[in-house]
C-alpha cells in the first residue's frame, strides 16, 4: 500500500501536481489545501472533501481531502469528552477530514487528513472552561493540534488500524526560534499509540517544507502517524516526489 500526504498549495484542477499525484499512484492520499480537482482524478479515487475554515470562520477558497483508490465506507466521527472540544471539532470539520476507508486488496483503516492552520483559535470565547487539560504546557496558545489530540485521546487507537497525516504546521526546529511545545505535541501524538513514520524510520527530522522567505529546508510540518501495529507491517522506506521535496512522501505495506 503506497500512502502519501501532500499540501498541494492551492492546487487548481489545471495544476501540474495532480500529474505527480496521478504518476505516484496512491492508494491513500491525504491533501491539504485542494482548491479543485480535475475529472480524471475524481475518476481514479473515491473522495471526502471539505473546505477549510478561514480564521474569520468563513469558508476559505480551498480545503481539506482523502483519496481512497477503493471505497470510502462510512464516516468517522470525531469526539472528545469536553462538550466546548466538540464546538470546535464541528467548526473544523473541514480542517480535520475523517472517514473509514477500504483501499482495494486492504482491509479498512480509520484515516484523518488534518490541515493545521498557522493561527491559534481564540480562547476568548471559553471565559470560564479550564482548556489546561487540553492545551500544550510549553505554549500559551491553543491549536488545531490540540483539537485533534483531545479526539483521538478518546477513540480506540489500539485494537483498529489508523492512519493520522497531513499539515501539522508543527516542527520541532520551531521550538529553536519563534515558537514553542512543538516537540510536545508530536511526543503527545507518540503517547496515544501512534508512531511518527518519517522520524521513525529515518532516526530523525526530515525536511518537508521550503519557506517561501528562503532557499533552506530544515522544518518539518508535514507528518504522518500510524497506528503502533500498523507501522511494525510497513516494509519500505518513504520517498518524495521530484521538484516537490516540501510536502510529499509515502510508504508501502
Amino acid at each position: 500500500m503506497r500512502i502519501i500526504s501532500w499540501n498541494i498549495r492551492k492546487a487548481t484542477e489545471k495544476s501540474y501536481a495532480w500529474k505527480i499525484l496521478a504518476d505516484l499512484c496512491p492508494d491513500i492520499a491525504l491533501l491539504q489545501e485542494v482548491s479543485s480537482i480535475p475529472k480524471n482524478i475524481k475518476e481514479l479515487f473515491d473522495i471526502k472533501f471539505h473546505k477549510a475554515v478561514s480564521k474569520t470562520g468563513k469558508p476559505q477558497q480551498f480545503g481539506t481531502a482523502i483519496f481512497v483508490k477503493g471505497k470510502i465506507v462510512n464516516e468517522l466521527p470525531l469526539s472528545s469528552k469536553y462538550d466546548w472540544v466538540n464546538q470546535e471539532l464541528k467548526h473544523f470539520t473541514g480542517n480535520l477530514i475523517s472517514c473509514i476507508a477500504k483501499p482495494t486488496g486492504y482491509p479498512e483503516l480509520n484515516i484523518i487528513s488534518i490541515y493545521s492552520p498557522a493561527w491559534s483559535i481564540n480562547i476568548s470565547k471559553y471565559p470560564n472552561i479550564d482548556i489546561a487539560a487540553i492545551k500544550l504546557k510549553q505554549n500559551s496558545k491553543l491549536w488545531v493540534t490540540e483539537i485533534l489530540w483531545s479526539a483521538l485521546k478518546n477513540a480506540n487507537l489500539v485494537d483498529l488500524p489508523w492512519i493520522v497525516g497531513g499539515d501539522f504546521n508543527c516542527s520541532e526546529t520551531f521550538d529553536l526560534t519563534f515558537s514553542s511545545g512543538n516537540r510536545e505535541i508530536l511526543d503527545r501524538m507518540n503517547t496515544l499509540g501512534l508512531t511518527e513514520c518519517l522520524r521513525t524510520y529515518n532516526g530523525k527530522l526530515t525536511p518537508t517544507f521550503k519557506s517561501p522567505r528562503g532557499d533552506k529546508i530544515i522544518h518539518q510540518i508535514d507528518h504522518m502517524f500510524v497506528s503502533d501495529s500498523l507501522f511494525l507491517k510497513m516494509t519500505s522506506s518513504p520517498t518524495q516526489a521530484s521538484g516537490y521535496p516540501h510536502h510529499n512522501f509515502s510508504w508501502s505495506l
